[in-house]
């Protein structure tokens, strides 16, 4: 198995960095969008890949959710990929490094995941404000929430499976005289 060196990990960092301010900017564009601009990218995008966005009329939770809308799965969609490459980019990240012997580090990280992701959330949702047409909507936090958490959620747990794999130590030996 190869080890991963320092420059390695610096240049995932950077990559990792530039996937999410890709995802930043890519959330602030579609949120600078007028609401006819909105529509007709929300019909490309859903004629594109039609089965992102299925329709559940007989699910209570996703009618309550209005998840029906492929504007309100998209942001299911864009924050589940800012917080991906969020947590992945405090994983490798200098800070992220420091904390790979700690016990808490899988927990910091997570933290700093969500609370970033939550605050870009808050900002893009004041940001709407100022567009015509648009409004904070609570529930779109709520939704952005739902992608981000569970993104962050996903990386964390298979960092800490990772970082403590489960090995089983045998109670007993069995002599070869024992063997069936």
């Amino acid at each position: 198995m190869k080890k991963t060196t320092g420059r390695t990990i610096d240049l995932m960092f950077l990559s990792l960095t530039f996937s999410t301010a890709l995802v930043l900017a890519l959330i602030i564009h579609l949120t600078r969008q007028s609401g006819a601009d909105t529509i007709s990218t929300q019909n490309l995008i859903v004629s594109l890949f039609p089965e992102l966005f299925p329709k559940h009329y007989h699910n209570a939770i996703w009618l309550m959710l209005e998840l029906n809308s492929a504007r309100k799965m998209a942001h299911i969609y864009e924050f589940g990929a800012l917080g991906l490459f969020m947590t992945l980019m405090i994983i490798t990240s200098p800070v992220g490094k420091k904390l790979i012997n700690s016990n808490s580090s899988t927990k910091i990280i997570f933290l700093y995941s969500i609370g970033i992701c939550a605050f870009a959330s808050f900002c893009d949702q004041v940001h709407k404000t100022f567009i015509v047409y648009r409004h904070f909507d609570v529930h779109d936090l709520v939704l952005d929430a739902v992608g981000y958490v569970t993104a962050a959620t996903l990386i964390c747990t298979f960092y800490y499976i990772k970082k403590h794999p489960i090995i089983h130590k045998t109670k007993y030996k069995i002599t070869p005289d024992q063997a069936l």
